[in-house]
């Protein structure tokens, strides 16, 4: 299960943003679809911690924008969070962008993360693993400066069941399933 996430498929990503868009009334120009993760079960577990409200940030090594050659994410950006398998979990939007050394890395940030114990310790034990086994595998210099991309991000899609669902007519059904966006009205 340590293989790369599958990439999504437009069939099954652009029925749930136009849900998205039908449902909340918005009109957006753009937007991206990744994992959060490098591999099928990081996606999944990151994307499962999206849904919960425990991951409100990401951080990603700034060289896979410029190798990319990629425009830095700015606020009010969306993406469309894929899981393991490039099924549409949920639709982020952007609220904050910060580029900081990894030295720089503080509680708070660890925290909003989401990850493991929430700790500033165990983030950066994780990711100065993370990072440096990606350095060895694609052959690029890692150390404590290394330039990393932050972003601060709210769930936007789908909705959270409420308690009165006629407070938030696009709630779920009070079964509190997803909706089934495989036949969009």
């Amino acid at each position: 299960m340590n293989s790369k996430p599958l990439p999504g498929r437009a069939e099954d990503i652009e029925p749930f943003w136009l849900a998205y868009q039908r449902a909340r009334n918005v009109k957006v120009e753009g937007f991206s679809a990744s994992a959060l993760g490098d591999t099928r079960l990081l996606a999944d577990e990151r994307a499962e911690l999206v849904l919960a409200g425990i991951k409100r940030a990401h951080a990603t090594l700034h060289r896979d924008f410029q190798k990319d050659l990629e425009p830095l994410p700015q606020i009010g950006d969306h993406l469309v969070v894929l899981d393991g398998g490039g099924q549409p979990r949920a639709i982020v939007r952007c609220t904050q962008v910060e580029l900081r050394h990894f030295n720089e890395i503080d509680d708070a940030f660890a925290f909003d993360a989401g990850e493991g114990d929430l700790s500033l310790r165990w983030w950066l034990t994780a990711h100065r693993q993370d990072f440096s086994e990606r350095a060895e595998r694609e052959g690029f210099e890692v150390d404590e400066r290394v330039e990393l991309l932050l972003e601060w991000f709210e769930v936007v899609w789908p909705p959270t069941p409420s308690p009165d669902p006629a407070a938030d007519p696009a709630a779920d059904p009070p079964t509190g399933n997803a909706p089934n966006l495989s036949n969009p009205a």
